[in-house]
């Protein structure tokens, strides 16, 4: 080979290469093969997902009501006893508060998983599949939130989205 045609082999790999790396820097579509996830894929494998702990939670629901009378028994003598004790008529006994920090940038699966974790909500796929409805999407409200377990979903949602209740 003689030394220009390596010469101009050098000179259109490196020209190749910088086109690589401009259109990587600057997300340009040239035709290279991309991974594309549509928001829908996304919400109908959070829906499978969804009932998949729906069937695990009425076959625990099915479990526990043929548990024998005698834990049934146990069970409800604390709970007379939580009646007796003199609480706000908004708050019922059993309801869990926290308060829920929304920084920038945080996504509805984050928010989601922070209140089930705090034992706000018993599902976190049901809260992220509600904040990715067009209603409530891209609208999370940077602040500090008040939420208890007795709060519906809905009602969550609209107080950190900001929306009119």
């Amino acid at each position: 080979m003689n030394k220009s045609a390596i010469r101009a082999f050098g000179i259109a790999l490196f020209l190749v290469g910088a086109l690589l790396a401009l259109a990587a820097r600057f997300d340009l579509n040239i035709g290279l093969p991309t991974k594309a996830s549509t928001n829908t894929e996304h919400v109908e494998e959070l829906q499978k997902k969804l009932e998949q702990a729906n069937k695990e939670i009425a076959l625990l629901k099915e479990q526990d009501k043929q548990a024998p009378k005698k834990n049934n028994q146990k069970t409800d003598t604390p709970e007379t006893k939580a009646k007796d004790n003199h609480k706000p008529a908004d708050t019922p006994t059993n309801a869990t508060t926290m308060t829920l920090q929304i920084y920038s940038g945080m996504e509805p699966y984050t928010v989601a998983q922070k209140l089930e974790d705090g034992g706000v909500i018993e599902n976190s796929v049901e809260m992220e599949l509600l904040l990715a409805n067009p209603k409530y999407a891209r609208s999370l409200q940077i602040g500090s939130y008040e939420v208890n377990s007795s709060m519906p979903l809905e009602e969550i949602a609209k107080l950190i989205t900001g929306k009119k209740q």
